[in-house]
């Protein structure tokens, strides 16, 4: 019983491995876009828009807290809002 729950969580964990690559890249593709600066004197710089720590940060926390989200948003959404005792949880976190 031990070889076939390890090797699903190995599986798991390289799932969860593919998905934080695609969503790192994501991340980088985001923060590394520029524009073009005219300087005073004439010549071209480009600029970053992003901040790459401040971005990073951010979206870490996003996608840290997204179980929360989205746990209230189906919450709003549903037919009977109430608030429920996983309400003050979500704010807590």
């Amino acid at each position: 019983m031990a070889i076939p729950y390890l090797a699903g969580l190995l599986w798991f964990f390289m799932g969860v491995g593919i998905i934080a690559d695609i969503f790192m890249s994501g991340i980088e593709t985001i923060t590394s876009q520029t524009y073009k600066v005219k300087r005073p004197d004439g010549t071209e710089a480009e600029v970053k828009v992003w901040n790459a720590t401040v971005a990073n940060l951010t979206l870490m926390a996003l996608g840290s807290s997204a179980p929360e989200i989205i746990l209230s948003v189906i919450e709003i959404l549903s037919l009977s809002v109430n608030s429920t005792r996983y309400l003050p949880i979500n704010s807590i976190n």
